[in-house]
């Protein structure tokens, strides 16, 4: 399967920001001797890709991007992804070569809604000409932009594929040995089960952060907010919530069903701890605190053997 994906000697990353421009480092980095094309809306966001040498070329038009590549990488916002997917095969269908199958992934934090859509349309135009598989870097900061691109961001990673039973068996090898080329360790998940595990260990994290930096800021004394008095707990916690706005917004609206009924766990589990604390039951609050730190402490240990 990795000579497969050696064979790739043009590659395009549809929006070269902290991922889209750390992927293009990382091929660099690891010996990719192909063109990598940016893509994007803007000149002027491609040209600092170019400055930060994360890209070999730019363009703004997805003909130009498409026309001789072997797989298009879409690092767009996630309620982008699939109407992009839709482009991209409307696109090689006038420019491309009938033989010639385009594999396209994404690296959106929500699968099963963009997966539907995909196939779904992929199905009706009944073209191979786009093979599209679903994928997930579980890598990333708070911060975004290529200026904050690492070469060496994936290593290590997670990195979720999600086929289904409609996915090409070439085009999944090829994006599995992208992300195994770049450093990650790959992982193989139903687009659903997908969007259930990581609306609990990403996208609600995220929200709780969000949602405890605006709790805080709101909590005043005179003339002080209680931020004003925050230190490294603060920090840890609520570091994530400086992520994009804008990209946040379409994976808490696109995850909304699997990230629904985590919530309402959430306002269960704190509506018992206030109770306990009404009642001055301090051997309850120091039972859950005990079993959240055991909770921790072993997935720390987890972390680290892997």
């Amino acid at each position: 399967m990795a000579d497969d994906f050696r064979k790739i000697r043009n590659i395009t990353i549809f929006g070269a920001g902290l991922i889209g421009g750390s992927l293009g480092l990382a091929l660099k980095a690891r010996g990719f001797r192909g063109t990598i094309t940016g893509l994007g809306r803007r000149m002027s966001t491609l040209e600092v890709a170019l400055q930060y040498n994360a890209i070999d070329r730019a363009t703004t038009e997805i003909s130009t991007a498409i026309r001789e590549t072997d797989l298009v990488i879409i690092g767009t916002p996630v309620d982008c992804v699939s109407d992009t997917v839709r482009r991209i095969s409307d696109c090689a269908k006038r420019v491309r070569d009938d033989a010639a199958t385009l594999c396209v992934t994404d690296v959106a934090g929500v699968k099963g809604q963009i997966i539907k859509e995909v196939n779904s349309f992929l199905q009706v135009e009944k073209s191979k000409c786009v093979q599209f598989v679903g994928s997930h870097p579980m890598a990333g900061s708070e911060k975004t932009g290529v200026a904050a691109a690492r070469a060496d961001l994936f290593n290590g990673a997670k990195c979720i594929v999600t086929p289904t039973e409609n996915t090409d068996s070439q085009a999944l090898a090829c994006v599995v040995e992208l992300w195994k080329f770049v450093g990650a360790n790959v992982h193989l998940l139903d687009p659903n089960l997908h969007d259930h595990l990581i609306a609990g260990a990403s996208h609600l994290p995220h929200l709780i952060a969000s949602i405890l930096t605006k709790t805080v800021a709101e909590i005043e004394g005179d003339s002080v907010c209680a931020s004003d008095y925050a230190a490294s707990g603060f920090r840890d916690t609520t570091r994530i919530a400086s992520g994009s706005p804008e990209i946040w917004r379409g994976i808490f609206m696109q995850n909304a069903p699997a990230l629904q009924p985590m919530i309402d766990t959430v306002i269960e589990n704190l509506a018992q701890f206030k109770s306990l604390l009404e009642n001055g039951d301090a051997v309850e609050i120091e039972r859950i605190l005990i079993a959240s730190k055991s909770i921790r402490d072993a997935w720390e240990v987890r972390q680290s053997n892997t």
